[in-house]
C-alpha cells in the first residue's frame, strides 16, 4: 500500500490530496491515482487543509449523511476542491449536500477522468477574470488543454479495457469537457420572446436528436450544452421541474461529463439551483429568464425561415 503518512508537500506538482476511499483497497487505488498525478497523497485529516479531497462514496449506504456533513464541514472550512465517486443512484443527495464551485463529481466514472482534474485542467477561476479583455485567447486556451486531457484520459481506459464490447455500452462515449471557468455570459440587450417557439415542439426535436444514433455513432454528435438548454426549455413549458440526475440522463453524455457542463452553466449564470422544497437532499435545474428569452429568440429568428434545426 501506498505510504499515505508523508507530512510534506512532495508531490511533483507540489499539491496534497488527501484520501478517504472507505476501504483500504480503495484507498490504495485514490493514492496511486493522486501520485500519478503528481500529487502527494495524504488520510484525510480534517484539521489540516488540502489541494483536493478524493472522496469515494460508492459503496456507502448507511453512513453516507455522516459522510456528507464531515466532508461539507471540511469544504467550508478549507478552500479546497473535492473529486467525489458517486453512484448514480445517490447522486441527487450528493449534488445537493455539497457547496456548489468546490466539487466535481465523477459518477459511474474510471478513475482516469478524474487525471485532468488533479494535474489541473479544471482548476477553479474566479469569475471575476472574465471580464479581463484576453477572455477570448484564455478561453481557446482551455479548451485546447481539455480536450488534449480527455483524449488522454481515454487512451488510458482503452489500455486498461483492450477488449472490445458486443454490447452497447450503458453510457455515451462521448467525452467533451465543460468550458473552464464557466461560459461567457449573454450580451446584456433586451430579448423580446415570440410565440413561435411554442409552435415548436421541443421534444420532437430532442427524440429526433436521439434518432441519430441509431444510424451514427453517438459521440459523433456530442453536445452536451444544447440538449441541457432544450431539456430545460421543454420542461419549462410543460410546467415540470428538472432534477439534477435527470438533467444528466437528458444531457446524453457520461454523467460526470454532463455535470461538468451543468455546474459550468450553472456558474455563469445561464442555468439555476433550486433547493426541493419538500426535500433538501434535492435540488432542481432550470433556465435563468435570460436564458430563456433567448431560446425564445432563436426558435423565433429559425421558425420563420427553415424547419427546426436538430
Amino acid at each position: 500500500m501506498p505510504d499515505l503518512s508523508i507530512p510534506s508537500r512532495t508531490g511533483q506538482n507540489g499539491r496534497i490530496a488527501m484520501i478517504a476511499g472507505g476501504s483500504l483497497e480503495r484507498d490504495t487505488k485514490l493514492a496511486l491515482l493522486a501520485k500519478l498525478a503528481g500529487c502527494t497523497p495524504l488520510p484525510m485529516e480534517d484539521t489540516q487543509p488540502a489541494d483536493f479531497l478524493l472522496i469515494d462514496l460508492s459503496s456507502e449506504t448507511e453512513r453516507l449523511s455522516d459522510i456528507i456533513s464531515r466532508i461539507t464541514h471540511y469544504l467550508q472550512t478549507h478552500r479546497s476542491t473535492a473529486l467525489i465517486w458517486s453512484k448514480m443512484e445517490s447522486l441527487e443527495e450528493v449534488y445537493a449536500a455539497f457547496p456548489h464551485g468546490q466539487c466535481h463529481f465523477l459518477v459511474n466514472a474510471d478513475d482516469v477522468e478524474a487525471m485532468p482534474i488533479l494535474v489541473g485542467a479544471f482548476g477553479r477561476i474566479r469569475m471575476d477574470r472574465l471580464q479581463e479583455k484576453d477572455q477570448e485567447v484564455e478561453f481557446r486556451s482551455l479548451h485546447r488543454i481539455s480536450d488534449e486531457l480527455a483524449e488522454f484520459a481515454r487512451t488510458l481506459a482503452r489500455m486498461a479495457d483492450p477488449e472490445p464490447k458486443d454490447k452497447i455500452r450503458d453510457k455515451s462515449t462521448g467525452f467533451r469537457a465543460a468550458p473552464l471557468g464557466g461560459f461567457q455570459g449573454f450580451p446584456g440587450e433586451n430579448s423580446v420572446a415570440n410565440d413561435a417557439a411554442a409552435k415548436l415542439s421541443l421534444r420532437e426535436i430532442i427524440k429526433l436528436r436521439r434518432l441519430r444514433e441509431q444510424f451514427f455513432p453517438p459521440d459523433l454528435f456530442a453536445d452536451p450544452s444544447w440538449d441541457i438548454l432544450l431539456d430545460l426549455k421543454a420542461a419549462a413549458q410543460e410546467g415540470q421541474r428538472v432534477s439534477v440526475s435527470s438533467l444528466c440522463i437528458a444531457a446524453a453524455v457520461p454523467p460526470t461529463t454532463a455535470l461538468r457542463w451543468i455546474s459550468a452553466m450553472t456558474e455563469s449564470g445561464m442555468l439555476l439551483r433550486r433547493q426541493d422544497p419538500a426535500d433538501a437532499r434535492r435540488v432542481f435545474i432550470e433556465l435563468s429568464s435570460e436564458t430563456s428569452a433567448k431560446m425564445d429568440d432563436y426558435f423565433a429568428a429559425i421558425g420563420a425561415r427553415f424547419s427546426p434545426i436538430i
